[in-house]
């Protein structure tokens, strides 16, 4: 499990196995397919490359950290995938755009795409 980290250092997401989880209840916000990232909504929100979450217009929304945490104990896999699944159903198109990097930081936070969508469990 590898944390993500907003501009400020704070943690703002989990990244386990391909699912975005919330830091604290680790309910699933979002997917990473191959190096796409949807919400959960199943909208698209940039790339994962570099250890580094870009929105489409190459700004970057979050950075993960280089090395792997221990998995919590209150942490449920078959929850969470049951989540994911959920999320992987609506997304019809895999293909994401091509996104140019850049080393700003967005003004928008990763967590602002992923805390504010209404949850559809």
């Amino acid at each position: 499990m590898q944390a993500l980290y907003n501009h400020g250092g704070e943690l703002i997401a989990y990244h386990h196995q391909n699912m975005l989880l919330h830091p604290y209840d680790l309910e699933v916000l979002g997917l990473v397919l191959g190096n796409c990232v949807f919400d959960r909504q199943a909208r698209i929100l940039g790339k994962l490359v570099h250890q580094k979450i870009y929105n489409l217009s190459g700004e970057v929304l979050a950075r993960q950290s280089d090395s792997p945490g221990p998995l919590p104990e209150k942490f449920s896999e078959d929850h969470c995938v049951q989540q994911a699944w959920q999320i992987l159903t609506m997304i019809k198109d895999h293909n994401c755009p091509w996104v140019t990097t850049r080393d700003t930081w967005s003004r928008d936070s990763l967590a602002g795409y992923l805390y504010t969508q209404a949850m559809i469990y």
